[in-house]
């Protein structure tokens, strides 16, 4: 192989090797998880991330699980630093279903950028599975007949390029009383990043030092050659 091949292989695979979970947090069964039914104060939960130097977010994961209630009334977002990312804004509502979504309850819902569909006009009756967030950062009490039209620009890329250091924040309310408090009982976020750029040139820059270095010992090309010889012959023998 030619060495500036070698060299573009290497260069990949320490960018792939530095993509990493920097920050994984999980709240366990929550006490007292209670969402007001009706009411805009709603829920606030709160998890400081310290410690996880030189990362850049590039990608967020939450999951939920909510006991209860009625799906189209909720509305959930995250926030961390200047960013929003929209989770729940009454899913299903629009203007051929004022209602929105009739499951209740949310059993490991996992909300991710990755996913194809959108929970908004994907999530019915269901009450579990894998999708990206809503998005739709508008009033949750607007016509219903805005939510198809509205943007859904507030995801989680709101937070690519930041650090995970500092407190993320999970506001959870029941938006429209109906006699019927849902509860959250657990959720979890898990963040992927990658270290600063100048980081990164860093160690591709001292890995293909290394391994030119290496290469060109005669010594160590000696060795190698013999352990590619060795290892034909066990094949041969097999």
């Amino acid at each position: 192989m030619p060495m500036k091949h070698f060299k573009y292989l290497l260069a990949l695979g320490l960018l792939i090797s530095f993509t990493t979970h920097a920050g994984l947090y999980s709240s366990g069964t929550l006490s007292g998880g209670i969402i007001p039914d009706g009411g805009s104060s709603g829920r606030v939960n709160y998890y400081t991330f310290s410690g996880i130097y030189d990362y850049n977010i590039t990608d967020v994961t939450v999951t939920l699980n909510v006991s209860g209630g009625y799906n189209g009334n909720l509305y959930a977002y995250l926030t961390h630093g200047s960013g929003t990312a929209v989770l729940l804004n009454r899913v299903g509502v629009g203007a051929s279903n004022p209602l929105g979504a009739d499951g209740s309850g949310l059993i490991t819902l996992i909300l991710a950028s990755t996913a194809v569909n959108n929970i908004h006009t994907s999530l019915g009756s269901e009450t579990t599975g894998t999708f990206a967030p809503d998005g739709r950062n508008i009033d949750p009490l607007s016509a219903a007949s805005a939510f198809d039209s509205a943007s859904t620009a507030a995801n989680f890329s709101a937070f690519n390029g930041t650090s995970p250091n500092g407190t993320w924040t999970l506001f959870f309310s029941d938006v429209v009383g109906d006699g019927i408090s849902p509860n959250l009982t657990s959720w979890s976020l898990d963040i992927t990043a990658v270290p600063e750029p100048v980081n990164v040139a860093l160690g591709i820059f001292g890995g293909v030092f290394a391994m030119v270095v290496v290469v060109r010992n005669p010594r160590v090309r000696g060795l190698v050659r013999g352990w590619q010889v060795a290892i034909v012959r066990w094949v041969d023998a097999v």
